[in-house]
């Protein structure tokens, strides 16, 4: 039985050993039996619907783009080597955006109580495992996306309910060790964004890779990790806005980067969002 830990593993080494430059697919999607392998029939023996035409909760794709346009986004299975294995991953898809369909990387959802603090103080022996739910509404991170992600976006939605995408880039995978993204190339969005939040170093409290010379700035903003520059433009939850009192809100932004976007302002330098999503597609 392959755990999804060790689906990561088997794609890494596809990655890093290989050279590969995507990860092997499937050549159409397919049924899961009840039992676990794949094959035309379920368990009552009777046809199953055509997963390249129509979702069902037993259909498995190579990539979120396989899912059939007319279903709705959501939570689906997909299957990175192709191999079948028995505990696929379950991603979180987006509706279908530029003819094609996103897969979440991770989410950071704002919260008064205070919650999304802690989900991110992810320490360095936990980098490549999978934390929440797969949902927009929840906080989440998915690594093993990394493995396979090709494009990038990044979406931040602010505390009045507008989206806005605010970085666009492409990478050819990642380097486990330390997290960096191989070969990073901005497309479209802020030039500090892409550079302090995609294309530099990864940080949490026990280990340091971001460019910030003299400290850690996983340290110095409440233990969270993310990938840092010199330190962010965005935080997936440090309370960083001081004078606003908002209780370990979460997820914040460089107040002068978000209005150019046409999102909202709280009256500090950062500004409280809603969310910050980052999704993939290869």
């Amino acid at each position: 039985m392959r755990s999804e830990s060790a689906t990561w593993v088997w794609a890494t080494a596809c990655l890093l050993a290989c050279g590969c430059t995507a990860i092997a697919g499937l050549d159409r999607p397919y049924h899961l039996e009840a039992g676990g392998g794949a094959g035309g029939d379920g368990a009552g023996g009777g046809p199953l619907a055509d997963c390249s035409e129509e979702a069902s909760s037993g259909c498995v794709y190579a990539r979120c783009g396989d899912v059939p346009a007319s279903a709705p986004g959501g939570v689906y299975t997909l299957d990175l080597d192709g191999d079948g294995p028995e505990e696929p991953l379950r991603v979180h898809c987006g509706e279908p955006a530029d003819g094609d369909r996103w897969a979440l990387v991770y989410n950071s959802v704002g919260s008064a109580d205070g919650a999304t603090l802690p989900f991110w103080k992810i320490l360095y022996d936990d980098r490549l495992t999978a934390k929440g739910e797969p949902s927009i509404d929840d906080n989440h991170y998915h690594p093993s996306l990394y493995v396979a992600g090709r494009e990038y976006r990044d979406e931040v939605e602010d505390i009045a309910g507008t989206v806005a995408e605010v970085m666009r880039a492409t990478a050819e995978g990642i380097e486990t060790e330390d997290m960096h993204l191989l070969t990073p190339i901005r497309l479209a969005g802020d030039g500090n964004l892409f550079d302090w939040q995609f294309g530099t170093g990864w940080a949490s409290a026990d280990f340091d890779r971001d460019t910030k010379g003299d400290g850690n700035c996983s340290s110095a903003y409440a233990g969270v990790t993310q990938h840092y520059g010199n330190c962010f433009v965005y935080n997936l939850g440090a309370d960083d806005d001081e004078p606003i009192a908002d209780e370990g809100w979460g997820p914040h932004m460089e107040t002068v980067v978000a209005t150019s976007y046409g999102l909202s302002d709280d009256g500090s330098v950062y500004t409280r969002v809603q969310r910050i999503s980052r999704w993939t597609r290869w």
